[in-house]
């Protein structure tokens, strides 16, 4: 029974945690063009805050991704 219960309680716990962290999601930038590359940081950071997000970060696929969509 408290196996059940501590599943259960496990469950509603990640839908509440994996609800919370969608709110906060990133979104592909799409003002930002060419490759994103480590050294372009700061400029896909700006493009992003250009367009009303609060930050922004070069993902390993090399693509601009901004922060709080």
């Amino acid at each position: 029974m408290q196996i059940k219960f501590l599943i259960v309680l496990s469950a509603v716990l990640m839908l509440i945690f994996l609800g919370a962290e969608e709110s906060h999601a990133d979104c592909l930038s799409g003002r930002y063009r060419g490759s994103c590359a480590v050294w372009h940081r700061k400029k896909c950071r700006d493009i992003c805050q250009r367009e009303g997000r609060t930050s922004g970060h070069c993902s390993p696929s090399l693509k601009c991704w901004c922060e709080g969509c």
